[in-house]
């Protein structure tokens, strides 16, 4: 009970801290930062689970952090860190599906609550609710227990695979047809960051961490240098750039009947397309979520992907 007050309260004090800074000091505010940083907490199972939901939901929802939409979830931190501490407060049986229960429950808090957010007892609505939630491990726990362990495994390795996708198609779509609110170098130097420290740590090399600020802050700090207007065009090339090449590595297919790097590749890039044509059709990141974690499911299930 002790540790789930205290988690809690942590939780509730890194989102409020959020809210709070600077727009320059949010960058260290993200789930790809803090998420493996709180999962140290757990151990080193905790650091490694909070690097593999920090990048999924910095990909996907991060950057409605940067430039909320009027659509989508929102409180990506929220969903980051209280998933990872319900993955392992339920033993770390799944990830994915751990995942998807809390984020269908924060989206629902935030459409329920959200209108309040400039209250003052707004933070202890979420110290609450986060306290609720972490309550309940033992009948998630109960459910896992229920569901096939075949469809558990379906789910990690559709999951694993695909679910990147989403955010990356979200980067590219935003950088080919920006629909920003405020379309600027800030949101760039942040997608191309998000982008090159994703792939360096799903490459196994968590040390890349340091880098998700340093290089949103050096892309932004030379165009004050340059000041050229035309640098935010070279960012949006550079992050579709960047997104196609690195796909093939983030989401690390490994298709049946598939064994070439070029077919690999190709494979990854198709797919790729095919999300992102989804999200020229206004679909948010929790309907591509979903979409994409049940194509991987079938995926898995008719031995397509292993």
């Amino acid at each position: 009970m002790l540790l789930k007050i205290f988690l809690a309260a942590l939780i509730t004090l890194l989102f409020y801290l959020h809210r709070r800074v600077g727009f320059k000091f949010k960058v260290f505010f993200h789930p790809i930062i803090l998420t493996p940083l709180f999962g140290v907490l757990f151990g080193r199972e905790g650091f490694t689970t909070g690097v593999t939901l920090g990048v999924i939901v910095e990909l996907i929802w991060g950057s409605n952090m940067v430039d909320y939409e009027e659509q989508g979830l929102k409180y990506g931190l929220l969903l980051s860190l209280l998933s990872l501490s319900l993955v392992i407060l339920t033993n770390n049986i799944s990830i994915f599906l751990n995942l998807a229960l809390v984020l269908l429950l924060v989206y629902a808090f935030q459409e329920v609550v959200g209108f309040v957010e400039d209250k003052e007892y707004f933070i202890y609505l979420v110290f609450v609710f986060n306290f609720i939630l972490l309550l309940g491990d033992g009948l998630i726990q109960e459910l896992l227990g229920w569901i096939p362990a075949q469809f558990l495994e379906e789910l990690s390795i559709g999951g694993g695979s695909l679910i990147p996708l989403v955010g990356l198609s979200i980067l590219l779509i935003q950088a080919l047809n920006p629909t920003l609110k405020r379309d600027n170098v800030w949101y760039y130097s942040y997608g191309i960051s998000t982008v090159i420290t994703s792939f360096i740590l799903f490459q196994g090399q968590h040390w890349g961490i340091i880098l998700f600020p340093l290089i949103w802050y050096l892309l932004y700090w030379t165009w004050e240098k340059v000041d050229n207007l035309a640098f935010k065009d070279y960012l949006r090339i550079g992050l579709v750039v960047l997104v196609v090449l690195s796909t093939p590595y983030i989401i690390e297919l490994n298709i049946i009947n598939i064994e070439g790097w070029i077919e690999n590749i190709l494979w990854s890039e198709a797919l790729l397309a095919s999300v992102s044509i989804l999200r020229i059709f206004k679909l948010t990141g929790i309907e591509g979520y979903f979409i994409v974690t049940l194509l991987g499911v079938i995926g898995a299930r008719w031995d397509f992907l292993l």
